[in-house]
């Protein structure tokens, strides 16, 4: 009975997260600052990692695909509050593709928690493996919808903004630190 108790905690615990991290996609992702090049400053990266960093890899691929069922339906949460399927066939929809590859690969490839490697850990997922499956899907999609050349579309979404998508990286992985830290404990009980 005493097993069947915690199972049930935390499965709850991890509902609760998916849910909170999905929450957090839907109220950050619309916030962008605009760009001629048709793709905005978001905090989306940022927050794709964070959830990545938190959560285990089928929850974090959970919170992703929640979100972005969400806005397919037509909750306006993908960037500058767009909705629907034309956003996902448009120049920026690769890079909603991206953001599931990168949650569930960075949140794979990030290992368990602890340990004085933890923050070289997270910040090497997010680099070396959120970086690419955020950009390659979102640079071939803005090739498709746009008709331009890989290094045109490499140049116009991706050159001016992996910079400070490497700074979100940091910050990400820090912020998944402490989070991580704090939910230790209900986690364990």
């Amino acid at each position: 009975m005493q097993n069947s108790k915690i199972n049930i905690r935390q499965t709850t615990v991890s509902m609760c997260e998916v849910a909170v991290c999905a929450a957090l996609l839907c109220v950050l992702s619309p916030l962008s600052i605009p760009t001629p090049f048709g793709v905005g400053f978001t905090l989306q990266v940022l927050i794709v990692l964070l959830t990545a960093l938190i959560l285990k890899p089928l929850h974090a691929l959970a919170a992703q695909v929640i979100y972005t069922l969400l806005g397919i339906v037509g909750l306006p949460v993908f960037s500058n509050y767009q909705s629907g399927f034309g956003v996902i066939a448009g120049p920026t929809g690769g890079f909603i593709i991206g953001f599931i590859f990168a949650s569930f690969f960075v949140s794979l490839a990030k290992g368990k928690e602890n340990g004085k490697w933890t923050p070289v850990r997270y910040l090497a997922a997010s680099v070396v493996i959120g970086i690419p499956c955020i950009y390659l899907p979102g640079i071939l999609g803005f090739m498709f919808a746009t008709g331009r050349d890989f290094g045109t579309a490499f140049m116009l979404v991706a050159a001016t903004f992996i910079p400070v998508d490497l700074i979100k990286c940091v910050v990400a992985s820090l912020f998944a630190l402490g989070v991580n830290k704090a939910l230790a404990p209900v986690r364990k009980s």
